[in-house]
């Protein structure tokens, strides 16, 4: 009966050292998340980045339709078909 006592006691001991154990790497974990993640203060959020960079994106549109049309139009010439400007002027006219 005293081994099993002895062993129970053992296991006990070596819960709670496991136990400790955990408890400070969640404590140095927390310490490094506060550490690292940024205070409300400083700088902008993400989600105001992501409203900005959609802002900029959205005025590039007239220049982002050029480049989309000159690359259609170099690819139409490359496969021997009528350059989209051309279409795009004939459909204006018609």
């Amino acid at each position: 009966m005293s081994e099993t006592a002895g062993r129970s006691d053992t296991a006990a001991s070596r819960d709670g050292d496991i136990r400790e154990r955990l408890r400070v790497i969640e404590d140095k974990l927390s310490l490094i998340i506060e550490i690292l993640s940024p205070e409300t203060s400083d700088g902008p959020t993400l989600d105001e980045i992501l409203g900005r960079l959609v802002t900029l994106v959205a005025g590039q549109s007239p220049l982002l339709r050029r480049i989309d049309l000159t690359t259609g139009r170099i690819l139409d010439i490359q496969e021997g078909r009528t350059p989209r400007s051309v279409q795009l002027e004939d459909q204006a006219d018609a």
